[in-house]
């Protein structure tokens, strides 16, 4: 009877560990609580803790995922969530994401600054840049002229 209650107690302290480590596992790696507001995920951002946001601007919906640190940096996926309205040109990046890495202790929104991010997103957002660019030089190349024919 008695290695019966010691086989009992022992299952119980099994199974008592298994849930214990199940949730420590599910809080340290699954589990992302979301931001609400900026406040939020500017607080979360500083101590690059997990967390989600999602960033509601007038032209796009930009996902944010805080990733966890490498070395000094905290590494934030930045995911195109929705392209709504503008001439941008964003619509067919949907979906596409990119890697941005920040020192620990800034808050900032990802998009703003390509030079710390990397991934396709990044790139097809470049090249959008660089043909709206192309095409606004081509537009105003008329007048460029002009106005140094007019200076000399």
């Amino acid at each position: 009877m008695l290695r019966e209650t010691k086989k009992k107690v022992y299952t119980g302290v099994v199974i008592l560990l298994v849930i214990v480590a199940a949730a420590f596992f599910y809080l340290s790696f699954v589990y992302m609580p979301k931001c609400q507001n900026y406040e939020c995920w500017q607080e979360h951002m500083i101590k690059c803790s997990k967390t989600s946001f999602v960033n509601e601007q007038i032209e796009a919906s930009w996902g944010y995922k805080i990733k966890g640190k490498t070395g000094d940096l905290c590494d934030v996926e930045v995911t195109l969530l929705l392209a709504k309205e503008g001439e941008l040109g964003i619509d067919k990046l949907v979906g596409d994401k990119m890697i941005c890495s920040f020192p620990i202790g800034t808050a900032a929104y990802a998009e703003n600054d390509l030079s710390a991010c990397s991934g396709l997103l990044k790139e097809k957002l470049q090249t959008l840049i660089i043909n709206k660019l192309h095409a606004y030089i081509l537009e105003n190349l008329a007048k460029v002229a002009e106005g140094i024919e007019q200076a000399v």
